[in-house]
């Protein structure tokens, strides 16, 4: 918000935009989206799961739907967005089902330096200064924040935040257990998502700097899934992308299911949309608008309150 009230006081005629991330995922049903924590409570702080990389995953959506041809709306997807922070949602008719971040983007999977999913209970183990505040500012951090969302994940555990050090096939041995380690996390989630999806998709797709880039990491996670009718053909899932190319399939001959590696380009999210029939909210000359790719576009003009 300060950005915004920067831009403002800067550029009083001028309007400002913003896509959020989450807003994909508006979609997500109650009991996905509910934490078992009082609802009181629950509902006074905000506390439920959010997700994110939701403009990842709309623009996932469309791109893929293009590819096979069909609409958006009728496209059902595992999607994994895997970089330095990765996660992945299981789409329903081009809207998200499941996702594994949450109230933060620190849930889920683990990334560069974010535990992921982990026992609650463990930071108190970990150690005895979780709710002291490890930085200040517009925005107190506590030292458990601190320890799960910068200090963890792969970086804690083989001293690099590179996964291409961490995949290379000469790697020492803690680098190969990070590596098996987010694999068996990936594919906890493909599978939990295959089977909310009711076996019932289009594809899987890899998307995000790690998974659109590494062919062993693509191979070991479908690998681990053959059971489900997922398989690569080795040629073209080492070959990957090329430059010039948004999609690719690198899906065996004999699968079930087509496997695909999608650029993802979360800026392309931010163009305007044509309005479509839907939610359209307003005050003081701003706009909340719910566009067709599932996210909000939040308009803010001079003296424009900010809409929830």
């Amino acid at each position: 918000m300060a950005l915004v009230q920067a831009c403002l006081h800067a550029l009083p005629n001028t309007a400002n935009v913003a896509c959020f991330d989450s807003a994909f995922h508006h979609s997500l049903p109650d009991a996905v989206k509910y934490y078992a924590i009082s609802r009181d409570v629950a509902g006074r702080k905000g506390l439920r799961k959010y997700g994110f990389h939701g403009l990842s995953y709309s623009y996932m959506t469309h791109t893929v739907a293009a590819f096979l041809g069909q609409p958006a709306a009728a496209t059902s997807l595992i999607a994994l967005h895997l970089g330095s922070g990765a996660s992945a949602c299981a789409i329903r008719d081009g809207e998200s089902a499941d996702t594994s971040m949450g109230l933060t983007p620190v849930s889920g999977l683990p990334g560069a330096t974010r535990s992921g999913d982990i026992d609650p209970s463990l930071i108190f183990h970990y150690t005895s200064e979780a709710s002291k505040i490890a930085a200040s500012g517009p925005i107190h951090i506590s030292r458990a924040e601190d320890i799960l969302n910068r200090r963890s994940g792969w970086k804690a555990l083989t001293g690099t935040a590179d996964f291409a050090q961490i995949a290379a096939d000469d790697a020492p041995a803690a680098h190969r257990l990070a590596f098996d380690m987010f694999v068996d996390r990936v594919v906890g989630y493909l599978g939990s998502y295959f089977v909310k999806l009711e076996g019932r998709l289009d594809a899987l797709v890899f998307a995000g700097g790690i998974g659109e880039k590494s062919a062993r990491l693509r191979r070991a996670v479908v690998d681990r899934c053959r059971c489900l009718g997922f398989g690569v053909d080795a040629v073209q899932n080492d070959r990957g992308l090329l430059p010039d190319e948004r999609v690719v399939d690198i899906s065996a001959r004999t699968a079930r299911f087509r496997t695909l590696v999608c650029q993802t380009d979360e800026e392309v999210s931010f163009r305007p949309h044509p309005h479509p029939p839907g939610r359209r909210e307003e005050e003081g000359g701003g706009a909340c608008e719910r566009a067709d790719t599932g996210f909000h576009h939040l308009i803010v003009g001079n003296g424009t309150r900010v809409l929830d």
